[in-house]
């Protein structure tokens, strides 16, 4: 089934996923005894630096889907400054990381150690600049955060991404967006910063956006987004909360909020893509989304859950596994019962 879709990717360690950047290709390694002297350099550099980190963090406490082992370390930058810095220090002890925001979109592995994680989640400043119209963010700014600072400043074009769980920079990176609302549509610049220090500024239009991806997803460019600026359309408070207010509603709706989870995984439909291998299946899919999404000639609302469908499914196709790794709204929402990774 996943090969049917395009989706997001599940950040298994070495995998390409969606983190704000996976800087020079460097493959994140499991920690060993010969790796702690390399590690004893880092944080000694790291504090001269006075760059904020932690060490030996249990990811399963930590991250979105409350999975993963043990980071070695975790370096928290709390300035775009800091960042760079971080970067260098890094790049000039060929220290092998991954920059990740609010891990909305990454499974960790379970009993796996990562080596070395650099979190923008204390980068999380943002502001209304009236003279120009502008919104500042920084790439551990929280989407919603974002879309309610819009808000209050009456610009519109950012209403759709009101309940993403994820940052702004996780969103530069794929293109993040919802409801007919991209990243895209309304983010003039972006800061970057790189492994040699510096912090350079670049046009939305120089950074390769389309459906779901950038330049830095694709690997076309390096560095890490720290801050980006944006300018919407002048909007009416009334049109735009009413928007935000359907949105959550329709999110809350589908997506499950009882188990930890990544939200969608596909960005098609796992229902219609069965349907394509089961003839029978089609029908009855069909049926259900006519009878209870469109028709509904026995409720005003659509129902809350997909379950009767989920469990035909079970049915008609091979699917095992000791507790439910999907939910129960959907197929394409993966949650966490405490099954483990492997089990997922």
């Amino acid at each position: 089934m996943r090969s049917t879709f395009k989706g997001k990717s599940i950040c298994y360690q070495n995998s390409n996923d969606m983190s704000i950047n996976f800087t020079k290709k460097r493959t994140m390694i499991e920690v060993s005894k010969n790796d702690s002297m390399s590690d004893d350099i880092l944080h000694k550099a790291l504090s001269s630096a006075e760059i904020p980190f932690d060490r030996k963090v249990s990811l399963a406490d930590i991250t979105y889907m409350r999975t993963g082992g043990v980071a070695g370390t975790i370096i928290y930058p709390e300035t775009s400054e800091e960042l760079a810095r971080s970067l260098k220090i890094l790049a000039d002890l060929s220290f092998p990381y991954k920059v990740v925001g609010a891990t909305s979109n990454l499974l960790f592995l379970d009993d796996t150690s990562y080596r070395c994680l650099v979190s923008t989640v204390r980068l999380n400043k943002m502001r209304f600049d009236a003279e120009n119209g502008q919104i500042v963010a920084e790439a551990g700014v929280m989407l919603p955060d974002l879309s309610r600072l819009a808000l209050w400043n009456l610009v519109s074009g950012l209403e759709g991404l009101e309940g993403i769980p994820g940052t702004v920079g996780g969103a530069i990176f794929m293109n993040a967006g919802a409801y007919g609302d991209e990243i895209k549509d309304t983010l003039v610049a972006v800061d970057i910063a790189y492994e040699d220090g510096t912090i350079q500024r670049r046009e939305a239009s120089a950074i390769g956006l389309s459906h779901r991806s950038s330049g830095f997803r694709r690997g076309d460019l390096e560095g890490v987004v720290c801050c980006c600026y944006f300018v919407g359309k002048r909007g009416q408070e009334q049109s735009i909360v009413r928007k935000m207010e359907l949105f959550h509603a329709k999110r809350h709706k589908y997506q499950d909020f009882f188990y930890p989870n990544l939200g969608s995984i596909f960005s098609g439909s796992p229902y219609r893509a069965l349907g394509e291998r089961d003839r029978v299946f089609k029908f009855i899919s069909a049926a259900y989304y006519a009878i209870c999404y469109e028709w509904k000639p026995f409720r005003r609302e659509s129902p809350m859950n997909r379950k009767w469908l989920n469990d035909i499914v079970l049915k008609r196709f091979p699917l095992e596994y000791e507790l439910q790794p999907f939910s129960d709204k959907t197929l394409n929402c993966l949650v966490n019962r405490g099954q483990g990774t492997a089990e997922m």
